[in-house]
């Protein structure tokens, strides 16, 4: 899964869909676009960017977000 920007279609976070279910999906987030989000060197900001940017999300799947984008082919929707 990648979360893409809206009007470059580039990828902001990249993740992995580590569980679903019938309504929902979570998505861990592995990486991020560094020059994207302007990261700061030191201590603090790693910590902040493992907490905001890395973290784990729950995505309905009656949400349609289009900045979301599938990446693998091989995962089946099974509604």
């Amino acid at each position: 899964m990648a979360k893409t920007h809206p009007n470059h279609h580039k990828p902001l976070q990249v993740g992995i869909v580590i569980s679903d279910d019938k309504n929902t999906f979570l998505i861990k987030w592995l990486s991020f676009n560094k020059d994207f989000f302007m990261e700061k060197e030191g201590d603090i900001f790693q910590e902040l960017n493992k907490s905001f940017l890395l973290n784990t999300v729950q995505v309905h799947r009656q949400n349609t977000i289009p900045s979301l984008v599938l990446l693998n082919s091989n995962y089946i929707n099974e509604q």
